[in-house]
């Protein structure tokens, strides 16, 4: 076992910074970029804690959460299927409504327009490539940052776990209540906002298989910013324990903050709902496990030593084993609709009731008519479907729309048994 003095509060803040550093760093040299898997994160810690001969407490202490992490990313799949399949509500306007009146517009089109600037080939610059690189990596940084409390100072890592539980808990129950259209959907699939490129997921080039891979999919699960709120709960964390020695991090999380306003991915208006997230739950988890924190140091240890440890032990892993094939069953049952049926789950198939109620508004815009003709199309309604496609071919701005609008008129009118 490592001697605790090598885990001193400087050495493990560079320790994880400078891994995180070094393998951003090796993505962009080599042009690679993509999602850093969980499991890739996941194998590191579990390798740590083998060559320091601590593999028992790890699976002690995380395990259970991990497991939860996994079953989050399913029900965040399985929230855009009912979603889709129960035609509930979700949104496209009041946040665009919100940026403008905060902004007098919306920062991420002004960002693009000030710094975006590719090469005559369509190349994007280091600085697009490095951002890539950030927000592709936040979702695994706040397991580093875990690592680095339970290594450091393990009494306030049933904090860090308490407050991530309650930030997945609320940032999913948000999903579902609001689902929200983000920037680059809103000005290229609906053409609220002047076009935005959407430049990392561009960039992507390199995919890590992960256990969760197919379960997650939700295009509108944007309020509140989940990129935004992980890095700001970890820099409240690193704060209260670290204070002024957390700067590398906190400046990584300004860099992710950004790249999500920039590429397009959240309006300011996300990360503020994630922010606000994050400080109520860092409140009351810190409420919560106060308790726990307080207990001398020595009870731990004397846990750790008594004759019930292997039956805790064993009942932590039987739990999370099960919160893990939960999420697995759920995870599957998404990965096979999404791939079963994908024309059941495109953006036009939610009901986005600000269109709805606003019909009007948008006579005259070709995204939106398509948007309701394509909405009823997967829905079956191939009335309704044609009236829309009918009304988008008077609208449409090139050749490509044209074509578009005629093969979905001709093929809701074979449906309806009509001539062409």
């Amino acid at each position: 076992m490592m001697p605790e003095a090598w885990f001193s509060d400087k050495r493990a803040i560079r320790l994880v910074v400078a891994a995180m550093a070094a393998l951003m760093a090796l993505f962009v040299v080599f042009g690679r970029y993509l999602f850093l898997p969980k499991i890739l994160m996941v194998a590191l810690i579990l390798l740590a804690a083998v060559l320091m001969g601590r593999l028992k407490p790890l699976v002690k202490d995380w395990f259970v959460f991990l497991a939860f992490i996994y079953l989050f990313d399913s029900l965040r799949g399985i929230i855009y299927i009912l979603t889709c399949k129960l035609q509930l509500p979700a949104y496209a306007l009041y946040v665009l409504d919100i940026e403008k009146s905060l902004f007098g517009g919306v920062p991420s089109v002004v960002l693009q327009k000030l710094l975006l600037h590719p090469d005559p080939l369509g190349n994007f610059s280091w600085f697009e490539k490095t951002l890539t690189v950030c927000y592709g990596s936040h979702f695994i940084a706040f397991l580093f940052v875990g690592f680095l409390i339970w290594l450091a100072r393990p009494r306030t890592f049933s904090l860090y776990k308490s407050s991530f539980y309650l930030l997945v808990f609320l940032g999913e129950l948000g999903y579902a209540l609001a689902p929200t259209v983000p920037p680059w959907m809103a000005a290229n699939h609906f053409g609220l906002l002047p076009p935005l490129t959407h430049f990392n997921i561009e960039l992507f080039n390199v995919a890590i298989p992960d256990i969760s891979n197919g379960f997650d999919t939700n295009p509108i699960a944007a309020m509140p910013s989940l990129h935004a709120a992980f890095p700001i709960l970890c820099c409240f964390l690193l704060w209260r324990l670290y204070r002024w020695k957390g700067a590398p991090f906190y400046l990584y999380t300004l860099s992710v903050l950004f790249a999500i306003v920039y590429s397009g991915d959240h309006y300011v208006t996300d990360v503020l709902a994630g922010l606000a997230l994050a400080v109520g739950c860092y409140l009351l988890g810190a409420r919560i496990t106060r308790k726990d924190r307080e207990a001398p140091e020595v009870e731990a240890s004397a846990e750790a030593e008594s004759p019930l440890a292997g039956a805790v032990l064993k009942k932590r892993l039987l739990f999370g084993l099960g919160v893990f094939l939960i999420g697995v069953v759920i995870g599957g049952v998404n990965k096979t609709q999404f791939r079963l049926h994908p024309s059941s789950y495109t953006p036009d198939v939610p009901k986005y009731v600000d269109f709805f109620r606003h019909e009007g508004q948008y006579v005259d815009s070709y995204l939106v008519q398509a948007y309701f003709g394509n909405h009823f199309l997967a829905l079956n309604e191939h009335e309704k479907a044609l009236a829309y496609f009918e009304k988008s071919l008077g609208l449409v701005r090139n050749p490509i729309e044209r074509q578009d609008a005629r093969m979905k008129i001709a093929f809701c009118r074979k449906k309806l048994g009509l001539k062409n």
